[in-house]
């Protein structure tokens, strides 16, 4: 392994550590700031609207300038807004902040994921996405239990002023040590090739699971630390609940296991990860003990383990470095929109549970299936045009 494929999966540690590290924490804090059930949905929503628009705009950018540029400007980006949270006091501050958060972060991912695909040779894709995986998997570990533990012990400001310093950190080394890659010498818009990519069937397989998973991801940060904080868990608890998941991606997507989709295919691999989500989901529906939560979160874990690799594979296996950025950024954006649905929906959803008794996981478990039905369709036309 490459020094810089090294440096990559520390950044995107970094950069997630941030991301997972305030997961517990959001809701409640905009609850502290006197924020309903369903502004606590856009609150933690606003960060996947902004990071929508900036996984597109990014992805164009680092086909025009290469990878190094956005990647360190969205790091200090991030950096300063995460010394700003400490000073608010509304929770209308807070919704704005929030978007400005997602804006800089946006401009990392698709940078990291697209200089991954440039380097990584086909049939080790899956291998490299793996480990990439692993480093987003290891930032869910621990971050949120460490921001739930600095929350009951320092408070809240403790956690923003900490990640700050790791933001800035991380891009003082990104500066100075990760090489740049030359922009791309065709069409930089999303225009020609690379719109007609982006909308191939097998490369809407990666599209369509990124939004299933987030979609069932956010459902979980607006619900999972509410219904904890009803049962009497402690932020921590919250925050190992996250963990739960996180370790069982790690472990499977550092094992061998991790190289399932170099050998059995994509598809199938996206396939059997929606499935398993599918099916944790609707076993934590029915939970409220905090042991068997922690189970289901890490079958929850293993499906994201076993989706991630492929998922991210396939990006890379149907675009050239020419297109690689802005479908990066297509892919990452489907991340946000589906963070978006899903605490975009909380208050519907809390509604349907009060009025028919659909838990929200549920509905979660529902959008997922479809992304498990589209998959399968895909598949199976594929297989019948290649034969």
């Amino acid at each position: 392994m490459s020094a810089e494929f090294v440096l990559l999966y520390l950044i995107t540690f970094l950069l997630f550590l941030d991301t997972h590290g305030l997961s517990p924490l959001i809701a409640p804090y905009a609850r502290a700031l006197g924020a309903s059930v369903g502004l606590i949905g856009w609150i933690v929503g606003a960060f996947s609207v902004t990071n929508l628009l900036g996984n597109l705009g990014g992805g164009i950018w680092t086909d025009r300038t290469g990878r190094k540029l956005p990647l360190v400007v969205g790091l200090f980006a991030v950096g300063m807004v995460l010394l700003v949270y400490p000073a608010l006091r509304s929770p209308q501050a807070l919704l704005a902040v929030r978007a400005v958060h997602g804006l800089g972060s946006a401009l990392v991912a698709p940078a990291c994921l697209a200089y991954l695909g440039d380097a990584s040779i086909p049939a080790a894709r899956g291998r490299t996405m793996a480990l990439y995986g692993v480093a987003y998997g290891m930032s869910g570990l621990i971050g949120p239990p460490m921001g739930g533990l600095i929350r009951d012990r320092l408070g809240y400001p403790a956690v923003f002023l900490g990640l700050a310093a790791l933001m800035f950190l991380a891009a003082l080394v990104a500066l100075g040590r990760l090489k740049g890659s030359p922009p791309s010498r065709d069409d930089p818009g999303l225009s020609g090739g690379a719109w007609r990519a982006s909308l191939g069937r097998r490369l809407s397989v990666s599209f369509v699971a990124a939004f299933c998973w987030t979609f069932a991801l956010g459902t979980l940060l607006v619900f999972l630390p509410l219904l904890g904080e009803e049962q009497g868990f402690s932020a921590a608890r919250v925050g190992m609940l996250f963990g739960s998941f996180a370790l069982a991606a790690s472990l499977l997507q550092a094992s061998p296991l991790g190289r399932l989709s170099d050998r059995w295919g994509r598809l199938p691999m996206v396939a059997l990860g929606l499935a398993l989500i599918v099916t944790a989901l609707l076993v934590l529906s029915f939970l409220t003990v905090w042991g068997p939560m922690m189970g289901a979160m890490f079958l929850y874990g293993l499906g994201f383990g076993v989706l991630f690799p492929a998922k991210s594979a396939l990006i890379a296996d149907e675009t050239t470095t020419i297109t690689r950025g802005k479908a990066s950024g297509v892919f990452t954006a489907m991340f946000s929109v589906g963070m978006i649905a899903g605490t975009g929906m909380a208050g519907a959803m809390g509604r349907w549970h009060q009025a028919a008794g659909l838990h929200p996981f549920q509905v979660a478990a529902l959008v997922v299936l479809g992304g498990l039905l589209w998959t399968t369709f895909v598949g199976l036309t594929s297989r019948q045009r290649s034969s």
